[in-house]
């Protein structure tokens, strides 16, 4: 039996030995009753102090466990916290890449609907020309006259209502700084500069914060990696390779040739008996058309002709027969730029040049008729694509973001921030700048779905194939991470 009592003043009445006391509650409880008897300002303080001098080193040990297990835990609780925070921010990254590949196929979409529109235009412009010629020619034959004037009234009224049409489309997709286009690039720069670290940094304090109002996360710098892991479309080279997808995109009546050669029985040539060649013994419609961009990137122009080619002899009976264009019957053209007409046709869209009169017809109508939206074309977009040539590797490239976690060091419940074990009892417990850290690297790569066909596809922002995990920092993080907190 312990020489020390405690007072009725402490524990209702009567006294009760130390003993008999203890065994009234339960083990676990040992530690924190001896502290609270050490802590409490009675005067068998320092009887109570020499009593348990010899369990010093027990009640250390405990102290230490108790400390210890309390720093794991919120460590452990931190170290999820900034596991969860570093995966987000890389789903963040990963969504604002996968952002970039939808935005590009929209674009491209946009332009092939603007080539669409333009090559439907230079259809109708030529089918119209077409009926007014043949209403013309069909006046040898009364018979015909009444049926190519109606043909005529119906394909001036398609040719009007399809160059209003496309005069809104055009307005709507591609005019410089309001057409879908334009915003859907002006959101790939906005939201590059949020897959950045500071926006990274944001996303993950805020999954930090909701694991633990006392905890703060941030993004790690990372010297501009990302800035150079894509990159914005700048010269006429890198739009070309923009250009060169919308051209795979085309349906084959826009992207042509829109060609067609058919042997006119009825109207023989000129070198009709006068050659061994059957082929050239009559004449030939020759209808050609097609659609291309220009040079610059900066129009949409389509063509569509049709001539009738005689074979004329080129000497004296039996010589040689060239074939030569006779009669332009159709034509008609249409651009979308936005810039002037340039009342001429660039490239050779379709082969149109085998019809050379009807092809120069067809340019002095490019034109059209005033519709705004022809004069309303932005040009091929500079969007963004992987920085290749900045890639470690350029076939699956990744990008990574790495997270740093911290709560403050008072929040953890050890003995010491309890005052529990005060005097020889106390513990010195030190934190790094009196905080916990954690740290967690999140990775974004680039891979097809599960489900999808299994093909290797290297990288691109085309594809919305991006994807978020967590990776093993490396001893060059490991080392900023250090040099940051100290």
């Amino acid at each position: 039996m312990l020489e020390g009592q405690v007072g009725k003043d402490s524990f209702g009445q009567g006294q009760l030995p130390i003993e008999a006391l203890l065994a009234q509650f339960p083990g676990q409880l040992l530690g924190a009753f001896i502290a609270g008897g050490m802590l409490a300002d009675s005067p068998y303080r320092h009887e109570l102090e020499a009593d348990v001098e010899p369990f010093r080193a027990i009640l250390l040990g405990l102290f230490f466990m108790f400390g210890t297990g309390q720093v794991s835990a919120a460590k452990q609780r931190l170290n999820n916290a900034a596991d969860a925070a570093a995966y987000s921010a890389a789903v963040w990254r990963a969504r604002v890449l996968n952002f970039h590949a939808y935005a590009n196929r929209a674009i491209v979409a946009q332009e092939v609907a603007v080539a669409q529109a333009v090559t439907l235009t230079s259809w109708a412009k030529y089918f119209e020309r077409f009926t007014d010629n043949a209403g013309v020619l069909a006046t040898a034959w009364p018979p015909a006259g009444p049926v190519l004037s109606a043909a005529a009234s119906v394909a001036s009224t398609a040719r009007d209502l399809t160059e209003r049409t496309a005069s809104d489309e055009i307005e709507a997709r591609a005019a410089p700084g309001i057409g879908y286009k334009s915003l859907l690039q002006r959101s790939q720069e906005a939201l590059q500069l949020a897959a950045d670290t500071f926006g990274l940094g944001a996303v993950a304090n805020e999954v930090a914060r909701a694991n633990d109002p006392g905890f703060f996360a941030f993004a790690l710098g990372d010297s501009g990696a990302f800035n150079r892991f894509t990159r914005r479309y700048a010269s006429d080279d890198d739009r070309r390779r923009l250009q060169g997808v919308v051209s795979d995109s085309l349906d084959p009546f826009v992207k042509g040739p829109r060609r067609d050669d058919l042997r006119l029985l009825l109207l023989p040539s000129s070198c009709f008996g006068t050659t061994t060649s059957f082929s050239r013994w009559f004449r030939y419609w020759r209808k050609r058309g097609g659609t291309e961009m220009s040079p610059d990137l900066e129009r949409w122009q389509a063509v569509d002709t049709a001539s009738i080619h005689d074979y004329r002899r080129s000497g004296w009976f039996f010589s040689s027969c060239r074939q030569r264009e006779w009669l332009p019957v159709g034509w008609g053209s249409a651009e979308a730029t936005d810039g002037a007409p340039l009342n001429a046709v660039l490239g050779n869209p379709g082969r149109t040049w085998d019809n050379g009169a009807a092809t120069w017809l067809a340019a002095a109508s490019m034109p059209g008729h005033g519709y705004i939206g022809f004069g309303r074309y932005s040009g091929i977009e500079r969007v963004r694509e992987l920085d290749y040539a900045a890639l470690a590797d350029q076939r699956f490239p990744v990008t990574q973001v790495v997270v740093l976690a911290r709560s403050e060091g008072g929040d953890v419940r050890t003995a010491n921030a309890m005052n529990v074990g005060t005097g020889r009892l106390r513990l010195f417990e030190r934190f790094a700048g009196n905080r916990l850290w954690a740290m967690a690297v999140g990775e974004v790569y680039f891979r097809r779905p599960p489900g999808a066909p299994d093909r290797i596809e290297y990288a691109s922002l085309y594809n919305p194939y991006w994807q978020a995990r967590l990776a093993e920092p490396t001893i060059a993080q490991r080392a900023a991470a250090v040099a940051y907190v100290h």
